[in-house]
């Protein structure tokens, strides 16, 4: 069995950071509840790091955006 070396060292590699690109997935959806509200009020929150922030929603509505927002983000990477 050959013995291989791993190096850390990336400075040899030519690549500037900044030319990689953006990261692969640009959505991370979620699904909570608002700052300072117990999960009992029945409200719920949906953001997403692509933009998308509801305000405070009754937990049907906002499960209603989650699954919507979902399905889109399924058919862009698809």
């Amino acid at each position: 069995m050959s013995e291989h070396l791993f190096t850390s060292d990336d400075t040899s590699a030519g690549l500037d950071p900044d030319a990689v690109g953006p990261p692969r997935h640009a959505h991370h959806l979620r699904y909570r509840s608002p700052e300072g509200q117990a999960l009992q009020d029945g409200l719920m929150v949906v953001t997403c790091a692509c933009g998308l922030t509801t305000p405070a929603l009754a937990n049907d509505d906002a499960r209603l955006v989650y699954e919507e927002h979902r399905n889109a983000i399924r058919d862009e990477l698809a």
